[in-house]
């Protein structure tokens, strides 16, 4: 995971191109877990910590306003068609350490020739949702979804987007 402030100064220096050579043809964004909700997981081990559904819509907004306060996971490099893991454990492309989140929890699946990326859960215990709706079966993501492994919640970003955001708000 990268800062925010940590890739601005990378985007300052790159073009857009360049900039996603270097980070691949998308992020996901993640506000740094609240301590006391990571307590409360570990206490509960892999049962979901959220007692409320959170308003996806909302929760997006107030993610990109503290724009500043978050982190990006880099992904591996990807070529044409390529499948990435998300999981706990450390064989996974993404790993999230949450006990909410499944030792293989989703997939995503960046597709080259479409630029676009799908996820699918793989029948985690506590499922994937994007925007707030449950997956049942693959979907594909949109600049700006909210995608949740569990309790982990993350904004899916196309690096030129992101490209874009961290030079318009340079300091």
């Amino acid at each position: 995971m990268l800062s925010v402030q940590e890739l601005r100064r990378l985007a300052t220096g790159l073009d857009s191109g360049a900039f996603e050579k270097q980070l691949g043809p998308f992020v996901l964004v993640q506000r740094p877990p609240d301590a006391v909700v990571q307590q409360r997981a570990l206490q509960l081990g892999a049962a979901r910590t959220m007692a409320v559904k959170p308003n996806h819509k909302t929760d997006t907004l107030q993610l990109l306003l503290e724009f500043d306060t978050l982190q990006i996971a880099t992904l591996p490099p990807l070529e044409s068609l390529d499948v990435l893991t998300v999981g706990r454990l450390p064989d996974c492309e993404l790993v999230i350490d949450d006990p909410s989140v499944s030792k293989h929890h989703a997939r995503l699946f960046w597709l080259q020739e479409a630029q676009h990326a799908e996820v699918a859960d793989l029948g985690s215990s506590n499922g994937t949702e994007v925007n707030g709706v449950l997956l049942t079966s693959g979907h594909v993501l949109k600049d700006g979804d909210e995608v949740c492994f569990g309790d982990a919640r993350f904004c899916y970003l196309r690096t030129p987007s992101l490209h874009e955001r961290l030079r318009s708000t340079v300091r």
